[in-house]
C-alpha cells in the first residue's frame, strides 16, 4: 500500500521538525505533504528542510481548506492518505497501526483518544458530545469524532463530497463516508496534550461544528444533490469492482 502523510500546519515551526523527523524514522516512511495554511513563521522552510513536499496558502484559510487541498494533491498518486497534526499530539509511530487496519479492508481508519484526565475538561465534554451525535448520524460507534489522526483510502476520497470549511470538514467526512457505506475502523492512540494553545477557536469553530452536525442531521432526511450523486457513483463503483471478484459492499 502506497501511503502519504498529509500535515496541515499553521504557525507550526516550533514543533513541525520533530514530527517530520519521527515520520522519516518509521520503517516504511511515507511521502509527506505539508500544507502551510498562511503561516508567518518558518513553517514552510522547516518542512522543505526535512524533505517534505510543501503547498502554501498566501493567507490563513482554515484546516478544512488545507485538508481538501492536500487530498486533491495526493489522492490520485497514493492508495491512502494519513492526516496528522503538526504539533506532536498525534504520535507518528502510530501511523503503521492505521495502515494495518486499512490493509485488512477499512477505508476510513480513525485514531481514537481515551477521554482521560490528560484531556482538558472542556475538550472532554465537547468530544463526548460531538462523538455521541456523530455516532447516531453515522449509524455506528464513533469514539472520537474530533481526532484528526486518520487514514483515508483513495476510493473514499474520490467518492465522498466535502464542503470547504475549517475543523467541521472532519465531522462531515466521517458521517458522509459512513452513509456511503465505507468501512470504518478505529485504532487507539495516546492522549497527548502539552502547553501549546489549541488552534480550535471556541467562538468560531465550535458553532461551525454544531452547525455541521445539525446540517448532517437534516441530510439524513433530505440528502443534498452531492450526496445523491455520490451514492449513485458509489453504487456503480462497487458493482463494477464486485464483478471482478475483488470487492463487494461492506
Amino acid at each position: 500500500m502506497q501511503v502519504a502523510a498529509l500535515v496541515p500546519a499553521y504557525q507550526a515551526a516550533a514543533k513541525l521538525g520533530e514530527v517530520l523527523l519521527r515520520l522519516a524514522a518509521l520503517e516504511r516512511p511515507p511521502v509527506v505533504l505539508v500544507v502551510d495554511d498562511g503561516s508567518s513563521d518558518a513553517t514552510a522552510l522547516i518542512a522543505r528542510q526535512h524533505g517534505a513536499r510543501v503547498l502554501s496558502f498566501a493567507a490563513n484559510r482554515g484546516k478544512g481548506h488545507a485538508l481538501l487541498a492536500g487530498f486533491a494533491a495526493l489522492r490520485d498518486e497514493f492508495d491512502a492518505v494519513v492526516t496528522l497534526d503538526a504539533d506532536g499530539q498525534h504520535p507518528p509511530e502510530c501511523l503503521p497501526g492505521l495502515v494495518r487496519a486499512a490493509e485488512t479492508g477499512a477505508e476510513l481508519v480513525l485514531g481514537t483518544r481515551a477521554r482521560t484526565s490528560d484531556m482538558p475538561l472542556a475538550r472532554r465534554f465537547a468530544n463526548g458530545f460531538s462523538s455521541g451525535w456523530a455516532t447516531w448520524l453515522a449509524g455506528q460507534r464513533i469514539s472520537d469524532s474530533q481526532c484528526g489522526y486518520r487514514l483515508h483510502s483513495r476510493r473514499l476520497l474520490e467518492h465522498t463530497p466535502l464542503t470547504p470549511g475549517r475543523y467541521e470538514v472532519e465531522t462531515e467526512l466521517l458521517v458522509r463516508a459512513a452513509r456511503l457505506g465505507f468501512r470504518i475502523a478505529e485504532v487507539e492512540i495516546p492522549t497527548i496534550y502539552g502547553g501549546e494553545r489549541s488552534q480550535v477557536h471556541a467562538l468560531r469553530d465550535v458553532p461551525r461544528i454544531v452547525g455541521t452536525l445539525l446540517r448532517l442531521t437534516g441530510e439524513g432526511l433530505v440528502p443534498p444533490a452531492a450526496m445523491r450523486a455520490a451514492r449513485l457513483a458509489r453504487s456503480g463503483d462497487v458493482h463494477a469492482v464486485g464483478a471482478t471478484g475483488t470487492r463487494s459492499l461492506p
